[in-house]
């Protein structure tokens, strides 16, 4: 008998741009992304997730971490993965698209 395949990835919410940066919106609760850290994910460091009274809630890192490709925008945010395509963030950033997916995973999919 074959098993049904299981996302371990589900749609968390939306980013979008904003003059604070990125701002991401997960449910009720928005987070930002402040632009002088977005600048710094693309040299290689993490950046600071802050929330509305700009006190930080967690960090974000371009992974896979050690390879020169990068393929995914990754943030920890209260103890929580999400992750957003380096190729809808590139889009994001560009002006190509108003709004990017955000998703959350769940290692406890994971097989």
């Amino acid at each position: 008998m074959r098993q049904a395949p299981v996302s371990v990835f589900t749609r968390a919410g939306i980013a979008r741009r904003s003059g604070k940066g990125i701002s991401i919106s997960l449910g009720n609760r928005t987070f930002y992304l402040p632009p002088d850290e977005v600048c710094g994910l693309f040299s290689d460091r993490n950046a600071m997730i802050l929330n509305d009274e700009g006190e930080q809630e967690g960090m974000a890192w371009l992974s896979p971490v050690m390879a020169k490709k990068k393929q995914d925008l990754t943030a920890l945010i209260q103890d929580r993965l999400f992750l957003v395509s380096c190729r809808d963030l590139h889009a994001l950033l560009s002006g190509e698209r108003e709004g990017i997916r955000v998703r959350e995973y769940h290692a406890d999919r994971a097989v």
